[in-house]
């Protein structure tokens, strides 16, 4: 007490000191602390639970992988491969629906078998969410059936062409933004019998399948227009001495239609030209093999005055194809090429169906249904899937032409909306013979 009075203490609770004496401590401390902890702990909890950064930081990033033969007679077609993925990720500064996009490129060498290799590494070491590329029908056709089992987008944006590939047993999981054997040739063969004024042909190929069907495409189509076929020639792939073919070619014929890829089309047409057979019979490219822009540098003037089929070239005049020309020769230094193009397109397709998605490739099923949605005005132009998943765009036929101090394709005639059955009904297309199988059925 204090001058005889109890003093109050207020809630406070005197505690001995070890050398005598009193402290003063809160007599409801332990319920306080409680609290205090409890507090604590909640605003930690709301803090772990509370997003910090944006959703881009925190999604697992979109891999996609681009298989390409960088290595081998096809690589500057390859290398537009690439660089057309590049350029629209670029683009998009890096991401699609907030989330980070990543490219794994592999090189699979012009090889059938070590495309599948690189594929399974994609798949099962990156943890790829969707695949695009490749120029080899033999390679496309080797994947299927592995991208089916796995469940794996892949998106065709080289130069496969072959039938199989999406008409037998398609799969919901491939889809292509090139084109078909049948859609680029059949075009040229018509316009080649109509305005070309020719009657009998010779047709060329690399020997593979995809080259193959294509010069068989223009084949059929030529003679059901009314033409002659009269003579098949095919040399190997990485054909270096074209002489003894293109001694064989008959000089009776009205036209000689190829398709000789890559480094072997620029060796071609340059010994054609030496055989002094430039200007006295038409040489046509039934789908984008010597006259690539690509290859067009180094075919130079040899390739002067042929005409092509194909669904993209760098003179399309129109907004974005200007825009999208000058984005890639402003990256690059060079004009993009069909595959450049095709596999900016499968980029962007796959773009659309994210947002579709609200960016989320893993739920397969409604991804892959918004894909095969997909519906773009493209550099080219117009494009959209069929129901096989093929795309259905405008085909153009060009001749090469000297402009300036260029050489470069001009557009003479375009046909708008060609799709893979050319017309048909898919069922009445489909009951018609392969194309690989009309190999050696001409010129009887």
């Amino acid at each position: 007490m204090v001058g005889g009075r109890r003093h109050r203490n207020h809630g406070l609770q005197d505690i001995p000191l070890e050398k005598g004496g009193t402290v003063h401590q809160p007599r409801h401390s332990l319920p306080l602390a409680i609290c205090v902890l409890t507090l604590l702990v909640i605003i930690a909890v709301g803090i772990i639970r509370a997003p910090t950064a944006p959703a881009a930081e925190t999604r697992a990033p979109i891999k996609i992988g681009v298989l390409a033969p960088l290595s081998g007679p096809l690589a500057a077609l390859a290398r537009d491969i690439v660089d057309g993925a590049r350029l629209y990720v670029d683009e998009m500064n890096g991401e699609m629906v907030g989330r980070k996009v990543e490219l794994i490129v592999e090189d699979y060498e012009f090889k059938s078998a070590v495309a599948l290799t690189k594929t399974k590494k994609l798949v099962e070491r990156d943890g790829v969410h969707a695949v695009i590329g490749v120029i080899l029908s033999a390679a496309a056709i080797a994947m299927k059936d592995y991208i089916h089992a796995q469940q794996v987008p892949f998106i065709v944006s080289g130069a496969a062409v072959a039938e199989p590939l999406m008409m037998e047993k398609p799969s919901p999981y491939v889809f292509r933004t090139t084109f078909s054997a049948s859609q680029v040739p059949t075009p040229l063969a018509k316009f080649t019998y109509d305005k070309l004024k020719a009657r009998t042909a010779t047709v060329i190929a690399g020997d593979t399948v995809g080259t193959i069907e294509l010069v068989m495409g223009f084949a059929r189509a030529f003679e059901e227009a009314g033409g002659k076929v009269v003579q098949e020639l095919y040399a190997p792939i990485g054909t270096t001495d074209f002489g003894p073919f293109i001694g064989r070619i008959r000089r009776d014929v009205d036209v000689v239609a190829t398709l000789v890829p890559g480094a072997d089309g620029i060796r071609f047409i340059k010994q054609y030209e030496e055989f002094g057979l430039k200007g006295k019979i038409q040489v046509v490219d039934t789908a984008p093999g010597i006259t690539d822009i690509a290859l067009l540098p180094s075919s130079g003037t040899s390739a002067l005055g042929m005409y092509a089929s194909q669904p993209y070239v760098y003179t399309i005049d129109n907004p974005r194809n200007q825009k999208f020309v000058q984005a890639f020769h402003a990256k690059y230094g060079r004009d993009p090429g069909g595959p450049g193009e095709a596999t900016y397109v499968a980029l962007a397709a796959i773009h659309q169906a994210l947002t579709a998605t609200g960016g989320n490739i893993e739920e397969k099923a409604k991804f892959l249904e918004a894909l095969r949605h997909m519906d773009l005005e493209a550099p080219r132009g117009h494009v959209r899937f069929d129901q096989y998943q093929n795309i259905i765009t405008d085909v153009m036929i060009t001749r090469i032409d000297k402009v300036g101090d260029q050489i470069v394709p001009v557009v003479v005639e375009t046909i708008p909306a060609v799709d893979q059955f050319l017309g048909m009904a898919p069922e009445a297309y489909l009951k018609r013979p392969r194309l690989v199988a009309l190999k050696g059925t001409f010129g009887k």
